[in-house]
């Protein structure tokens, strides 16, 4: 599922929870309701209930799926039923909500239920099972994955699980999982996968006979499958094997009534659609598209199969292949490079004008949609926003890729996508700008200065800006006064440290803009996260803009202050311990405002929390914890704060099993990995003087050491976790996280292992710093807040001219707004605030920097070492 989807539908500037959409499209309702029985409001859901209603906490619900356009005659039809039972039920309320859940891009173990039904026992239930069979027999609707379908229904599902959120247990991320009591009466996590589970010693009543599970190959018609390309709810993508021919063929799977877009046709629809188009492109201009092999239904899913189009895809190929983030590029490499770009463009002018003349566009060109072959030409495939040239284009398409609305309504060149599809293309293999440059086309110029360095030759900047930025236009004055005035590149190598001070000031103007102390929802515009865990906590919520806001000296309103602790409050007692989203985080910023005594309370409640002694990381558990602690022991002096720090590293030293204090699949990094453990080691060691915390600490580098890897241009570098190999250059999680722990214990305790690795990831961080987002977790401020301390532990002029480089290149991000500035945050789809992805992470880097002693009037020119 894309990041925020659900929440960057609810509203065109911020995140917000989908529930909240003003208009969320025509709406479902009972059309009998009994006396007496009213619906209620839960998020996207419209629950019902009545005198004869109550809740069992769990066993077998009922699920009913539809077809959207007979959705209100299911509804009625399941109403009907449950009212007469006195069982409760509900169902999604609105149209929106409807495609939401089916939606191609939804969450597979939630998409394709439309009611749920809360039978109070197995006898009821049956009989719910029977009545809802025969009453919508002759329906159709989509699988439930999570479900098995009752009998012959198309319909009506059912799975044993706990009802509603009757029965679930906190995590340390600040999310909450059902918990279920299985067979034993032990409770155990109730498990929603996109496949059918019981709790061991459950057994289903409803079947005569258990399925057996699939062994052997899979076998669809005469297409052996051997590897599943992508999986999503509108259906998987595979290579497979024609036992026929012993040809490799792609095999690409549409779920009856599902994979929704908002113009409501489903997966099978477009696959069907897919399926024309190329058969007519390859009658007419063979090449432009997969060969179309075959078409057909099996079960209820329809597949189309085409050839096997060998290559990777452009998103592959940009970071396989582009020399800008390697820290052993050359003029030679990039030069290459550029060339190597420029023939690629030329190759997909020459598809697109084949397709063109074929009469069609293709409507969603992307880096995932191009891709380039073992010879080194193009290749286009995904073949569903394709239309005619005569038809209306396609509402589908790839943020960062697709026409805005303005444009499309302004420009009406039949060939519109198309052309906006190959700029966008142009620019992603510069930099990854291109949700920003719609923004704020003016910061373009801001992006060039920041590519001075590996100089991007004229005709594919020219491509690459030409629906943001004519060249005219980029270097014209602006509006000294206007509300879009930022810097220019002049005058930012002229005096940076102005600039960067204004910048400070027009992000803290920003922040206080947008904050609303009167929104039930927020005070600040968070990520999605937030409505996840919480609206408080450091990393998402209040207390992280405050705590920015506060350090970097602005005015915090009394009205936000209160807000922070009114919240604080009322969510106490359902808040983790950690630092990041729980307890800890907010108790650190509250001591910050002066509220002592509240600060103390939330430590202690941490303390005692059963999450902090299963959690050891830094984010979520002990190390977070103690962190709080000698944060306050710093700030008030007193003995006792430091010797509840002093527990938790004994914790620490004493868990017996270490991993399964960490994050899942033996995380890494600075929040869930042991650099989080060793930072706060370290600073404990520092307070008490014990040596022992930081040889502990150091051991713990050591084995997050054991876990990074080295890339071909000599770097080091560090992934998420065990299951996730990519190369991770953030402070969240990746090298620049280890790399500021590492720095710290180089510069107190020297030890070989650490000192040799730390330059080979600073060369990797210090090239990474053109990245999708301005945030400080994973984006820009994260890596400029790394090298501003790295500068001034080592002194040195080259990491000093770094640290610049990199906060110089935050102005690009910045957007402007009524006052102030704000950024694109989380998945760089809506703006936000929080400390994690927004503006008050911007703000916390930049006040780094401006704070210390790394700022002069005769450094050199800073230039951001960028990367596509």
């Amino acid at each position: 599922m894309l990041e925020g989807f659900g929440e960057a539908l609810a509203d065109r500037e911020y995140y917000l929870p989908l529930s909240s959409t003003a208009d969320p499209g025509p709406r479902f309702a009972p059309g009998e309701v009994p006396p007496g029985v009213r619906g209620s409001a839960q998020g996207i859901w419209t629950v019902w209930g009545g005198p004869r209603t109550g809740l069992a906490e769990q066993g077998w619900k009922i699920h009913v799926s539809a077809r959207l356009d007979r959705a209100q005659h299911v509804l009625d039809t399941v109403a009907g039923i449950c009212f007469s039972e006195g069982v409760p039920f509900k169902h999604l309320s609105a149209r929106l909500f409807f495609l939401f859940l089916h939606h191609k891009h939804a969450v597979r173990a939630q998409a394709g239920k439309f009611c749920a039904v809360y039978p109070p026992d197995t006898a009821t239930a049956r009989r719910l099972l029977e009545r809802l069979r025969d009453a919508l027999d002759g329906e159709e609707g989509p699988y439930v994955l999570t479900d098995r379908r009752f009998r012959d229904s198309r319909t009506v599902h059912y799975r044993y699980g706990s009802f509603d959120g009757a029965r679930s247990r906190l995590r340390a991320d600040g999310t909450r999982e059902g918990m279920v009591r299985d067979g034993s009466g032990r409770e155990v996590v109730d498990s929603r996968l996109p496949a059918f589970h019981l709790p061991a010693g459950i057994t289903d009543p409803f079947v005569e006979q258990e399925e057996q599970p699939h062994a052997g190959p899979i076998l669809i018609r005469d297409y052996e499958v051997t590897r599943a390309v992508r999986l999503s709810n509108a259906g998987g993508a595979y290579r497979a094997l024609d036992r026929r021919t012993g040809r490799t063929v792609f095999l690409k799977e549409a779920r009856a009534h599902n994979g929704l877009v908002f113009d409501g046709t489903d997966a099978r629809q477009r696959l069907r659609h897919e399926y024309d188009v190329l058969r007519e492109l390859h009658a007419a201009a063979p090449g432009v598209g997969p060969e179309p092999l075959d078409h057909f239904t099996e079960w209820e899913h329809d597949f189309l199969v085409t050839e096997y189009v060998a290559g990777q895809p452009l998103v592959g190929w940009l970071s396989r292949s582009s020399p800008l983030a390697r820290a052993d590029r050359t003029a030679g490499s990039v030069a290459a490079y550029y060339e190597a770009c420029r023939r690629l463009l030329a190759a997909l002018d020459a598809s697109l004008e084949r397709l063109h003349a074929a009469g069609y566009r293709f409507g969603d060109l992307s880096l995932g949609n191009v891709l380039v072959t073992p010879s080194g030409g193009v290749r286009l495939v995904d073949f569903e926003a394709a239309s005619a040239l005569s038809a209306a284009p396609s509402g589908m398409g790839t943020p960062g890729f697709t026409p805005p609305p303005g444009l499309r309504r302004a420009d009406t060149d039949p060939l519109l996508q198309d052309r906006y599809g190959t700029s966008a293309v142009a620019l992603a293999f510069l930099a990854p700008f291109n949700e920003v440059a719609e923004h704020a086309p003016a910061n373009l110029a801001l992006l060039r200065r920041d590519l001075a360095d590996v100089a991007p030759p004229q005709d594919l900047w020219q491509r690459a800006t030409a629906f943001h930025l004519a060249e005219d236009r980029a270097d014209r004055p602006r509006d000294q006064d206007g509300p879009d005035r930022l810097p220019s590149p002049v005058e930012l190598d002229a005096d940076p440290r102005g600039c960067l001070t204004r910048l400070a000031e027009e992000v803290a103007a920003g922040l206080l803009e947008m904050a609303d102390a009167g929104r039930p929802d927020w005070a600040f515009p968070p990520s999605p996260e937030a409505f996840r865990t919480n609206n408080v906590c450091l990393a998402y919520g209040t207390a992280g803009v405050v705590h920015a806001l506060h350090r970097a000296g602005a005015a915090v309103p009394e009205e936000i202050r209160e807000r922070l602790r009114h919240d604080t409050l009322a969510l106490r007692d359902a808040l983790p311990p950690g630092l990041l989203v729980g307890s800890a985080g907010i108790a650190r910023v509250l001591a910050g405002l002066g509220r002592l005594d509240e600060a103390v309370d939330l430590l202690r409640d941490a303390d005692g929390h059963p999450l902090t002694a299963s959690c050891g990381t830094l984010a979520g558990g002990r190390a977070g914890v103690g962190l709080g602690w000698l944060a306050l022991h710093r700030l008030t002096g007193e003995s006792s704060h430091l010797e509840r720090a002093a527990a938790a590293g004994e914790g620490l030293l004493r868990t017996p099993d270490l991993p399964a204090a960490l994050g899942e699949h033996d995380a890494r990094g600075l929040l869930h990995g042991r650099s989080g453990l060793a930072l706060f080691l370290h600073r404990l060691a520092r307070d008490t003087g014990e040596g022992r915390f930081l040889e502990a600490g150091r051991l713990l580098l050591h084995q997050e050491l054991d876990r990074t890897f080295p890339l071909d241009d000599g770097t080091l570098s560090l992934s998420d976790n065990a299951q996730l190999t990519r190369a991770m250059p953030y402070l969240a999680t990746g090298a620049a996280g280890l790399a500021a722990v590492l720095s710290r214990y180089v510069a107190t305790a020297p030890d070989e292992r650490c000192a040799a690795a730390l330059p080979r990831l600073v060369a990797g961080i210090r090239v990474s710093c053109a990245t999708k987002e301005a945030g400080l977790y994973r984006g820009l401020a994260g890596l400029s807040w790394f090298l501003t301390g790295h500068a001034e532990l080592t002194g040195t002029d080259a990491a000093r001219r770094d640290a610049v480089r990199a906060a110089t290149g935050l102005l690009k991000y910045a957007v402007p707004y009524r006052r102030g500035v704000r950024f694109l945050g989380a998945g760089s789809q809506r703006f936000t605030a929080d400390l994690s992805s927004g503006g008050a992470g911007v703000l916390l880097a930049l006040h780094r920097l401006l704070a210390g002693p790394l700022l002069t009037d005769h450094h050199a020119r800073p230039r951001l070492q960028a990367a596509a």
